[in-house]
């Protein structure tokens, strides 16, 4: 992947050429990807080192990154300049800045006015910038990024497509395996959740971030440790987020262990009601609280209770959870080219949390379904059991 099949860099050198900055930096891992096209998946999981991407508003790009991290950009197609530091001789982050600030001293920053994100680098990373560095001005460029990201190109799109179909695959593929553990047979959770995993590599993914399998009382709550094996008459959801070039899923899907007696069924079309009332609301021109709103007052007059603390949705892209949102407070008005995840969390008979999500494109006239590979209007009921793989 590069940022020409993806097609950001017209929108991003636009925005550049008419903002006050001489140079932006992108320092978390999901701009980093934005801004370049390469996936360093890994990233998230090493605080204390950094790449980074710097851009002048002369088209000057130079990435800086650990040693150890430069052959995978390169194996990426990435044809730039790329400065690797030492972390062998100052603890961090003051290795990666005496490299940020020589580049910026060779590019003729000395007093520019350069863009870095805020949000994405510690105090002590400033304090060492900004006294290597008195006569720049430094702003937040964080903004910049956001609103950018919240339209995607087409190719961004089929991406994000591509890692639900994943998502969904995983999640049909394991519960094949399953077809209904019954109490004192078949896998235990945590071998089920991950077949979860194996089933969204073999879909192609390249990489999975949050993944766990909730049963029973667990499921009363958003994560608990996986324990034990499956046990007939109990609610599950599933839940996986997986990326496909950066681009991530975001899903969670519903399953019952044996046939669902009645009151389970009728909770379950619940969320599936709501949900439909919300995905009606996703069109160009209506606001993020507005969609909220109107859940919330159909599921008042429905006598439906939702967890509204969470709202019902949000954005989805180099995130697996970035705006907008569907909750009380976000104005931001939908648009062609936003991707959201519906996430609206019902309760079942006892407590438990429904919330079988699904993505889609906000379009001209309304929204696609991203997250096509199966109908979840129903339950999938598990009734059976083998042990293939």
């Amino acid at each position: 992947m590069n940022n020409k099949e993806r097609k950001i860099d017209v929108n991003f050198i636009s925005t550049l050429e008419n903002s006050e900055y001489d140079a932006v930096i992108a320092i978390g891992s999901e701009n980093f990807t934005y801004m370049t096209g390469t996936v360093l998946p890994y990233a998230a999981n090493y605080p204390d080192r950094n790449a980074l991407i710097v851009r002048t508003k002369d088209r000057q790009d130079c990435i800086i990154c650990p040693l150890d991290w430069e052959k995978s950009i390169r194996d990426q197609n990435w044809s730039g300049e790329i400065r690797t530091y030492s972390e062998s001789k100052a603890l961090p982050p003051v290795s990666i800045v005496n490299s940020l600030v020589e580049l910026l001293l060779d590019l003729n920053l000395k007093k520019a006015k350069i863009g870095i994100e805020f949000s994405r680098v510690s105090t002590l990373f400033m304090e060492v910038l900004i006294k290597s560095m008195p006569k720049a001005i430094w702003l937040p460029c964080d903004k910049i990024f956001m609103e950018l990201r919240l339209i995607k190109t087409e190719a961004e799109i089929k991406f994000l497509e591509t890692a639900s179909k994943q998502s969904e695959m995983a999640i049909v593929g394991a519960l094949n395996h399953m077809e209904g553990s019954m109490e004192g047979a078949g896998y235990t959770l945590s071998e089920f959740t991950e077949r979860l995993r194996v089933h969204a590599y073999e879909a192609g993914a390249s990489g999975v971030g949050h993944l766990v399998t909730l049963q029973g009382d667990d499921s009363q709550r958003l994560y608990a440790p996986q324990h034990g094996k499956f046990i007939a008459g109990n609610l599950i959801r599933m839940i996986i987020t997986n990326h496909f070039w950066g681009y991530w899923s975001n899903t969670s899907r519903m399953a019952f262990i044996g046939e669902a007696k009645d009151v389970y069924i009728d909770s379950y079309q619940n969320n599936v009601f709501l949900k439909s009332a919300a995905e009606e609301m996703l069109k160009p021109g209506n606001r993020c609280d507005e969609v909220f709103k109107k859940v919330k007052n159909i599921a008042d007059r429905k006598s439906i209770e939702f967890w509204k603390e969470v709202g019902i949705g949000h954005g989805v892209g180099l995130d697996e959870r970035e705006a907008p949102f569907l909750n009380f407070y976000d104005r931001s008005i939908l648009q062609p080219g936003m991707v959201i995840v519906l996430a609206i969390y019902t309760y079942g008979p006892n407590r438990e949390l429904i919330c079988s999500k699904d993505t889609y494109e906000i379009t001209g006239d309304g929204c696609r379904l991203l997250s096509w590979y199966r109908n979840w209007n129903r339950f999938y009921e598990t009734i059976g059991f083998r042990s293939a793989h």
